[in-house]
């Protein structure tokens, strides 16, 4: 199984899903996968991980410890990035119809296989 798969796998569960990728602590993107194009998953990859840290930093300030997931609705879609380990993170892109919820599980599903294959 690679990386790949995963994030197919997570697509065939729910369609809404457009893409999505591994991404490392620098933000550069390891491995991505998409349904369609139109999207720019690197981009996506630095911008989200500098994001996360960003949060993590303010979330620890405000006595709720490290950052492990960001949820970010908009009104096109729906970006999910989770963190995997310390150095490494999943990033799902979503259709505006996607069920937060599902896609929530779904990426720490996605998360636990990619620890396992680190």
């Amino acid at each position: 199984m690679t990386f790949r798969d995963i994030i197919e796998g997570m697509h065939r569960k729910e369609p809404a899903i457009r893409g999505g990728a591994l991404a490392g602590s620098d933000g550069l993107a390891v491995e991505e996968w998409s349904a369609a194009g139109g999207l720019d998953l690197p981009a996506l990859c630095a911008e989200m991980v500098q994001f996360f840290k960003e949060s993590g930093r303010m979330a620890h300030e405000q006595g709720l410890g490290g950052a492990s997931e960001v949820f970010i609705a908009g009104d096109d879609g729906h970006l999910f990035l989770q963190r995997v380990t310390a150095d490494y993170y999943l990033l799902l892109v979503t259709a505006p119809g996607a069920v937060p919820g599902k896609c929530r599980f779904l990426l720490r599903q996605g998360a636990s296989r990619a620890r396992e294959m680190l």
